[in-house]
């Protein structure tokens, strides 16, 4: 059983990954490869990044998560079920994970959400309308069931590339804050 699974392995996904297998949790993500970002040819708007397309960020994104210990699948999900240890997962390829956490960080697979039973909407902030958010949750990513967060556009934040990115990280930060019982730092050398 893994202590954090991610569903979804564009920015926010990536960056909440970074952050738990750097805490020293088991991690994985399910990354679908259809992060919205790859689409992106010059993205010139993340601090600190002078220009990178949004293919290279999300591979960046990746290796370093593989460098922290997360693990990566190729695939989408089929299904989520709540048990009493946390959340069993199927893929469509079959493939079952089981983990305490699950991070819900996919702008695409809205009907998992809808099937867990949440109640989605336009996302006003994003001006194409496509996107949905996710109604009633918090700020913070949590969510009315235990250990289910949501990240990112679907928890009503901006499109920006940045946001995500600090989303799933404070998201990381608090699971393993949570999981560890002490305030979780990450500093650099």
């Amino acid at each position: 059983m893994l202590d954090v699974l991610i569903i979804g392995g564009g920015i926010s996904g990536g960056s909440a990954a970074i952050y738990t297998a750097q805490g020293g949790l088991s991690t994985a993500v399910i990354d679908s490869g259809k992060s919205q970002i790859k689409q992106v040819s010059k993205l010139f708007n993340y601090p600190g990044v002078k220009e990178i397309n949004g293919s290279e960020l999300l591979e960046n994104m990746k290796e370093q998560a593989l460098a922290s210990g997360a693990e990566w699948y190729e695939g989408t999900v089929e299904s989520i079920d709540q048990n009493e240890d946390g959340y069993s997962v199927i893929m469509t390829d079959g493939k079952e994970l089981a983990a305490k956490y699950v991070v819900i960080a996919t702008n695409l697979q809205t009907s998992l959400l809808e099937k867990l039973g949440f109640e989605l909407a336009v996302n006003e902030k994003v001006p194409s309308g496509k996107i949905k958010r996710v109604l009633g949750m918090n700020q913070d990513g949590t969510t009315k069931l235990p250990n289910l967060y949501i990240t990112s556009l679907l928890a009503g934040l901006s499109s920006q590339s940045v946001i995500a990115a600090g989303h799933g990280a404070s998201i990381g930060i608090s699971i393993v804050s949570k999981e560890t019982g002490k305030t979780y730092m990450w500093h650099d050398k």
